[in-house]
């Protein structure tokens, strides 16, 4: 049927000898309720219109033939999740009910939307979101819901079913001490009389020693984890000896070879090496001068600036790298294991892959004296193209959610459900336990597989840019910087 009410309700031709139905507000209305009724669903519902006045479906599941009928209990389960049959063949899991709580048939069970306050080492596993074929934080923590009786069997394995967001989403081998991830669960009545303590330890006690529940918290019903998170704090640990004044010259005096090895780009040094290079980095520590070049350096992202540089798959002038930094601070020097270590702070409102890595190593850069501010300048222009080192994932970690906005309309709508703070009564010696663990597991990774040792050698031997380039062919190199 056409769209145009004119043509839906045919006038008589002495109507049409004094008024067509556009003019005619009686034959108008006429014919635009005649058009809603014979375009409702068979739900009762209007078809969406888009501005061209066709349907506003969604073609691709048009084209895959999506019914709206279906029944979503048949739906296989997510290709990441341990649920999916395939996926745990790959990960040899053999008992998906092992130690697994069944609820009574008498117990009182009810439904709620909760948030997950989490903290994990991410070493082991292929980042947070779940992935076919891979370990998974997400799908370890899904796993544990099911076994603590949180999940039923129709919903395990479909995200969308009970309502899963998380807030942030960590790349292969970061870690966090404050994600946040809601969702609905069913629990005992109990439970919630003593604000989701007991169910808190049922789920932790079927989670892997890396993963843990700092808290679990009753939130309002439109709670989202992804959209309401205001602001979020990452931490990044450099160790000092990234800006020894004359690494290359320590290569020499060790016999260590300063070129041929680009096709081992990223272990480019040997056991005994790596052993010879830590004996002389160890004692070394950082200056006052250079954690203060450090953070000028660092403030050059303060504000909103664009980051198409600092990320993948963006080019200049799209809207999607613009991003505000709110603060990136250089806190006081920590010594772990012998090493010491330079704490930096930023806090932004969302981050793009990779952007933080980059962000480190270019203020890196300037700072044990490869580039000048200027080129960083540079690479925070709109136009200009930029090739940036990546820094390596393991001294990152999600150090703090803010969920301010939040906390602040639930006070009003519902003063009776906690704030979401990591830093509140229950939470906050767990996070800050936490927080300490990660620390410790950076500096003990860094003694076991010399990541920064690697990244190191590569930014002076591979990449060269302190001496064979000028600061002109660092913004243009084509070599690949990401290890």
């Amino acid at each position: 049927m056409n769209d145009n009410p004119k043509r839906d309700v045919e006038p008589s031709s002495a109507e049409a000898t004094v008024a067509s139905p556009s003019d005619t507000p009686s034959l108008k209305r006429s014919a635009e309720t005649t058009d809603r009724q014979q375009n409702r669903s068979n739900k009762g519902r209007p078809v969406k219109r888009n501005k061209k006045g066709g349907e506003d479906n969604n073609k691709k599941r048009r084209r895959e033939g999506f019914d709206e009928n279906r029944d979503d209990r048949d739906l296989p389960a997510n290709p990441g999740s341990y649920a999916n049959e395939e996926q745990r063949k790959i990960l040899h899991l053999d008992n998906l009910d092992e130690n697994r709580i069944k609820y009574p048939e008498d117990a009182k069970t009810v439904k709620r939307k909760v948030a997950l306050l989490l903290a994990f080492i991410g070493k082991d596993y292929f980042g947070f979101q779940v992935n076919p074929g891979r370990k998974t934080i997400q799908g370890e923590i899904e796993l544990a819901l099911y076994r603590s009786g949180m999940l039923s069997e129709i919903n395990f394995g479909n995200p969308f079913k009970y309502g899963w967001s998380n807030s942030a989403r960590t790349d292969k081998g970061v870690h966090a001490c404050a994600q946040v991830c809601s969702l609905k669960v069913e629990v005992l009545e109990s439970d919630i009389d003593d604000s989701f303590r007991d169910a808190r330890e049922r789920l932790q006690q079927r989670l892997p020693a890396d993963i843990q529940v700092l808290d679990m918290l009753r939130t309002t019903r439109t709670f989202c984890a992804k959209t309401t998170r205001d602001r979020v704090r990452y931490q990044y640990m450099i160790p000092s000896f990234l800006l020894h004044p004359d690494y290359r010259q320590l290569l020499v005096d060790n016999d260590i070879p300063l070129e041929g090895r680009r096709d081992t780009a990223r272990t480019p040094l040997l056991p005994e090496e790596i052993e010879k290079l830590r004996s002389k980095l160890l004692p070394y520590r950082s200056t006052d001068e250079q954690r203060k070049l450090l953070q000028t350096a660092l403030e050059k992202y303060l504000g909103t600036k664009p980051f198409h540089n600092f990320t993948k798959g963006l080019s200049p002038g799209e809207p999607q790298a613009m991003r505000y930094i709110e603060s990136f601070t250089v806190l006081d020097p920590l010594v772990m294991q012998g090493m010491e270590w330079i704490p930096t702070q930023v806090v932004g409102q969302s981050f793009l892959l990779h952007q933080i890595r980059k962000m480190i190593s270019m203020a890196v850069d300037v700072t044990r004296g490869v580039i000048s501010l200027g080129v960083m300048d540079r690479a925070l222009t709109k136009e200009e193209v930029v090739v940036v080192a990546l820094a390596p994932a393991q001294g990152l970690f999600l150090e703090l959610s803010f969920f301010d906005g939040y906390n602040r309309r639930k006070a009003t709508q519902n003063p009776e459900l906690p704030d979401l703070d990591f830093l509140n009564d229950g939470g906050r010696s767990r996070w800050e336990e936490f927080r300490d663990k990660v620390r410790a597991h950076i500096a003990d990774e860094e003694i076991a597989d010399g990541n920064f040792l690697y990244y190191l050698y590569q930014q002076e031997c591979l990449f060269d840019y302190r001496h064979t380039q000028t600061e002109k062919e660092y913004a243009s190199d084509e070599n690949e910087c990401e290890t």
